[in-house]
C-alpha cells in the first residue's frame, strides 16, 4: 500500500472511531467513549504524519515526539487546541492496558466539554487540513466524514453544536455531566468512579479539570 492510500485509510479509520466516541460518550459509556476518542485523534495525526513519509510510530502517551514529527513535516497543529484535551486522551491511551500503568492514575472529564473539543478538533482536520481529496483521475474524493456531514448522519448531529448555530462557548457551558475515574494497577478489580449531573460550568478555551482527590478511606 502507497503512502496515500495507507494515509486515506487511517483518515477513514479515525473516522470511524469517532463517530463510535461519540455514540459511546452520548450513552454514558465513558471512559470507553473516552478511549476511542484517544484512538481517533491518534489515527488523524498519524494520517498527516504518513501523507508526508514521516513515523506514525508516535502515541499520545509521547505528546512532545509528536508535535516535533507534526512540526518537521506540517506545522504542530496541536498548538491550535487546548492542552488539557491532549493531555486527558494521552491518560486514557495510557490507561487502556493496566499492564501499561506503573502507578495509580485519576481520569476526569465533563462529557459534553470533551465532545465539542473532539467535534472541533475533526472538524478543523476535514475541512482546513486535508480539504479536498482526489483520485488518480483527478475526482474529489469524499471522506466518511463529509459523506456524514452532508448526510446530516444521526451519529454526528446529535449533541454536536457545529449543527446547531451556537456557539462553541455557548456549548460548553451548558450543564453537564462529570465523570472521573481512579484505577490503580495493584487493584484491577477495583475502580472508584465519581459521578456528577447537570453541572455548570464556565469556558474560557479550556477543558474544566476534575481533581478526584482520592483518600484510602473512599474505598470503603
Amino acid at each position: 500500500m502507497n503512502k496515500s492510500s495507507l494515509s486515506l485509510s487511517y483518515f477513514s479509520l479515525g473516522y470511524r472511531d469517532y463517530i463510535a466516541a461519540r455514540f459511546l460518550l452520548n450513552n454514558n459509556f465513558y471512559l470507553q467513549g473516552l478511549t476511542l476518542a484517544s484512538s481517533s485523534v491518534e489515527k488523524y495525526l498519524k494520517a498527516l504524519l504518513i501523507f508526508h513519509g514521516r513515523s506514525k510510530k508516535k502515541h499520545l502517551t509521547q505528546l512532545h515526539a509528536l508535535k516535533e514529527e507534526l512540526a518537521n513535516c506540517y506545522y504542530d497543529l496541536t498548538q491550535k487546541f487546548d492542552p488539557r484535551f491532549f493531555t486527558l486522551l494521552g491518560k486514557a491511551y495510557k490507561a487502556r492496558y493496566y499492564d501499561n500503568l506503573e502507578e495509580p492514575i485519576t481520569i476526569g472529564f465533563f462529557v459534553n466539554q470533551l465532545i465539542g473539543e473532539l467535534d472541533t478538533f475533526v472538524s478543523f482536520i476535514e475541512n482546513f487540513v486535508i480539504k479536498e481529496i482526489k483520485d488518480q483521475n483527478g475526482n474529489i474524493i469524499k471522506t466518511p466524514y463529509k459523506r456524514a456531514y452532508g448526510a446530516k448522519n444521526e451519529h454526528l448531529v446529535k449533541n454536536n453544536y457545529l449543527f446547531e448555530g451556537i456557539t462553541k462557548k455557548e456549548y460548553m457551558e451548558r450543564p453537564d455531566d462529570g465523570y472521573a475515574i481512579y484505577v490503580d494497577p495493584n487493584q484491577p478489580f477495583e475502580e472508584y468512579v465519581a459521578l456528577g449531573k447537570g453541572i455548570i460550568n464556565k469556558y474560557n478555551g479550556s477543558l474544566t479539570e476534575i481533581n478526584f482527590n482520592f483518600r484510602e478511606e473512599n474505598k470503603k
